[in-house]
């Protein structure tokens, strides 16, 4: 098959530090082009993959210090243009939210998937009434109830579990890693590290383009960083974060909203790392409670969890995803909808 994958020029595939969307979607492309598929990625030019490459910006945008909002949003536009103006070419368009996709899409007869790495439901609306080429899949079965349309496809972000580590004997510190933002709950995981006695190491940066994430982490976070009892590291490559979280005895994930998927919790898991979560969102499928983790309601059972999690089993935990969240099931999913929505069986 011929197939286009777009994604926001925001960051570039795969991603400098860690990230989901641009993570999965590297590993989707790679995958695709190893089972024989024709693909070309539209994204930011620092992007690298085996598989042809179109960009309208050198460097990904959230890289480039003299790009400002306005010139960011007319990139994420033309990036989109660029592709749908010659879309007849392709058997199917792979789009990954938040790009402009659907609204070039009346461009071409040919099929929209676009993969929700997360979307609110006025705008999940608003695409289904007027957008009738563009076919969602959601990321979990939360996020396609959460829509109010639980009979949307589901395909769960992958893990590749032969890049991914194992840790067995596990160091005496919890991690968090994460978008430093309220929602997130880097504070909370704070507040449960000091009163369960435990150091933390935070993973994760607040993005400058949103101004209460610089806030946030200027109040509640960057206080308590010092270096002994809370450790932060802004930036750090997936292949670093993987490391360090496999030497941590639990992975600390205190959200404050229904996360749609929640990579990182999955990639905990990978590497053999109990999670200590609320349950919200996505959670509730990605973690078993008492076998791979705990799902607790509030900071204190969040500090009592964190003294459990040495019953764990840590091989318990990469089981769950190498059954569940391979690599291998997700681009499977994926090439079964491409068949199905351009007829092409090859």
């Amino acid at each position: 098959m011929e197939i286009a994958q777009i994604t926001s020029t925001y960051l570039s595939v795969p991603p400098r530090s860690h990230g989901g969307t641009e993570l999965m979607v590297y590993q989707l492309v790679q995958g695709l082009v190893k089972r024989g598929h024709g693909v070309e990625l539209f994204a930011s030019g620092d992007s690298v993959v085996d598989a042809r490459l179109t960009a309208v910006v050198d460097v990904a945008t959230s890289y480039d210090e003299g790009c400002t909002a306005y010139l960011d949003k007319e990139m994420e536009t033309r990036n989109a243009y660029n592709l749908y103006r010659d879309a007849d070419r392709f058997d199917v368009v792979h789009a990954h939210w938040p790009t402009l996709a659907p609204y070039f899409s009346p461009m071409t007869a040919t099929p929209t998937l676009l993969t929700y790495a997360y979307i609110e439901r006025p705008l999940h609306d608003y695409y289904q009434a007027h957008f009738p080429n563009v076919h969602p899949v959601c990321i979990s079965r939360s996020q396609a109830q959460g829509l109010g349309d639980p009979g949307l496809p589901v395909v769960p972000n992958g893990i590749d579990l032969a890049a991914t580590p194992f840790g067995a004997e596990p160091e005496n510190f919890v991690v968090t890693v994460g978008r430093i933002a309220p929602n997130k709950g880097t504070a909370e995981a704070i507040r449960i590290a000091r009163a369960a006695g435990e150091r933390l190491v935070i993973v994760g940066h607040a993005p400058a383009q949103l101004p209460w994430s610089q806030a946030y982490y200027e109040e509640c976070v960057k206080p308590h960083v010092d270096g002994d009892r809370v450790i932060h590291y802004e930036h750090l490559s997936n292949a670093e974060v993987l490391s360090l979280v496999a030497r941590a005895k639990a992975f600390l994930f205190p959200l404050q909203w229904e996360e749609p998927f929640g990579l990182a919790v999955a990639e905990a898991q990978a590497v053999g790392t109990p999670v200590v979560t609320y349950p919200k969102g996505a959670m509730p499928e990605i973690v078993r409670h008492g076998e791979t983790g705990f799902l607790v309601e509030t900071e204190a059972g969040a500090a009592d969890a964190l003294g459990k999690v040495s019953s764990i089993d840590r091989a318990a935990c990469r089981r769950l995803i190498e059954e569940t969240y391979g690599i291998d099931r997700m681009i499977s999913s994926y090439e079964e909808l491409y068949r199905s929505l351009s007829g092409v069986t090859s």
